[in-house]
């Protein structure tokens, strides 16, 4: 074997040049990223990550989960372009976001129970700093008070908060919440049924109150 002496690897690699100028296979991709999650949970390296994310099918289709070492940061929907989402992240958080299964797990598993029909609350901790504002995020996590399969009006979470004048204001928080599904903003409606504004759209929010009323849903 000859060796570059400029410390270049050797001529006769089994990697050679022409292997890797194509597309990464499956295997390779795969190699790549258990190497990446081995790194991120390594204490050492572990704290550098601000926040990690994953992907996960559900039947309001894909959801976007960020965890951060606090607790679960943000749900997005589909309808929702990662790249605003990130930058909304790393804004609130820092700029070291990676894709990592492990650490978004428990937030993961829980949603899965959820849309199974096997939880009805949520224990995963919590990090609240997309939360804008004292009274946003009491309103938001006064969310987590209304039951399973029921809803408020907007004036009777005001009035829940004891300020009943805030009506517009826990609109605004509804509409804002970063963890729709664990913090239930489409458990709230207007006084006359119908619905506010929702991060995933009326025909999502319209799917979970069906689903959580025990409605079969249509498929598709």
């Amino acid at each position: 074997m000859t060796q570059d002496t400029r410390g270049s690897a050797p001529t006769d690699s089994a990697w050679p040049e022409a292997a890797l100028a194509g597309p990464a296979s499956a295997l390779e991709e795969s190699m790549v990223a258990d190497l990446n999650a081995a790194v991120i949970r390594r204490s050492d390296v572990a704290p550098l990550v601000d926040a990690a994310f994953t992907r996960m099918q559900s039947p309001m289709g894909d959801l976007l989960v960020f965890v951060t070492a606090r607790g679960l940061l943000r749900i997005a929907f589909d309808t929702e372009e990662f790249a605003t989402v990130a930058a909304e992240v790393a804004d609130a958080v820092g700029p070291v976001i990676v894709e990592d299964a492990g650490i978004t797990a428990q937030a993961v598993r829980e949603l899965g129970e959820y849309f199974a029909g096997e939880r009805r609350t949520f224990d995963v901790a919590l990090d609240l700093r997309l939360s804008r504002g004292a009274f946003r995020s009491t309103v938001q996590q006064a969310l987590a008070d209304i039951p399973f399969g029921s809803t408020m009006s907007y004036a009777e979470m005001a009035d829940h908060l004891g300020n009943p004048k805030a009506v517009r204001a826990v609109g605004t928080a509804c509409a804002t919440n970063p963890i729709p599904l664990v913090l239930p903003c489409h458990r709230i409606v207007r006084s006359d049924g119908t619905f506010g504004n929702y991060r995933g759209g009326n025909a999502r929010k319209q799917w979970v109150l069906d689903f959580e009323a025990g409605v079969l849903p249509l498929a598709g």
